[in-house]
């Protein structure tokens, strides 16, 4: 009996301290998202309806920002939208990267979005090629919007105001430019990608500059951090772009993830 109260009393010492970890989380998810991120640490869906409304953007002193952002769609174009939220424990984190740290701060994570470079060699999943392929072979911020001259990543001191720009040559799309935004206060981070050129499906130049967007959110959450990852876009109808952009989008998210779990 005394062994049986010992075990009912450890657990529900652990079942209030998962309890404790998670409820920042339970107040900034939307209820009905919440227990399949806390089950399965990630909750991700898509779009292509138009609705330019964030579904699973968490409560966020950027939430007003990031939603007043949300590109414009055109009443005859092809609109896509993917979000997905991650729910990430730190020390998962620093194991996955292999890293001697005791914890990941917000100026850990505003590093890692700001170290552009080490996006290059990124592997991602091809469903045209059915197998992993690098999905940028070059990738490294840039001078300015009209000079592509190759810098080092500013990624030292707060990252609060900072616009910074960066080249990609993706493995589909070829090389494209992007206005980096970043935000930072307190437990909170927030970067903006924008598309600066002419994107290329194919043959064809299906999403013209501004619109297309992806927004990074990372909010610290004790022994986790939440992250939500949003593309965003608008682009020409044209044969074969829902397959083509969907098939894209969602890999490279999934890529985007899966690199950001070892950065640290």
């Amino acid at each position: 009996m005394v062994a049986k109260l010992i075990c009912c009393f450890l657990l529900s010492l652990g079942c209030a301290a998962l309890f404790a970890e998670n409820l920042k989380v339970k107040q900034i998810v939307e209820p009905k998202y919440y227990d399949t991120l806390v089950k399965e640490g990630l909750y991700s869906e898509y779009r292509d309806d138009g609705d330019t409304i964030y579904k699973l953007l968490p409560k966020s002193v950027y939430s007003k920002q990031i939603q007043d952002g949300a590109v414009e769609k055109a009443p005859k174009g092809f609109a896509f939208t993917y979000e997905g939220l991650y729910l990430l424990n730190k020390k998962e984190l620093l194991k996955k990267s292999n890293s001697s740290a005791s914890t990941i701060t917000i100026d850990d994570v505003t590093r890692v979005a700001r170290t552009v470079s080490k996006m290059e060699g990124m592997m991602y999943y091809s469903t045209t090629h059915k197998k992993d392929r690098v999905l940028y072979k070059k990738c490294f911020m840039i001078a300015g919007p009209g000079d592509k001259t190759k810098i080092a990543d500013e990624n030292t001191g707060n990252a609060d105001g900072q616009v910074s720009y960066c080249l990609q040559d993706d493995a589909s799309f070829g090389v494209n430019t992007y206005k980096l935004n970043y935000f930072q206060k307190n437990d909170e981070m927030f970067c903006r990608f924008e598309l600066l050129d002419e994107l290329g499906i194919g043959p064809f130049h299906a999403i013209m500059p501004g619109k297309m967007i992806t927004n990074m959110v990372a909010i610290d959450c004790g022994d986790d951090l939440l992250l939500y990852l949003c593309t965003d876009l608008d682009a020409k109808k044209l044969p074969g772009i829902r397959k083509q952009v969907t098939d894209s989008m969602t890999s490279r998210m999934d890529a985007v993830y899966k690199w950001f779990l070892t950065q640290f």
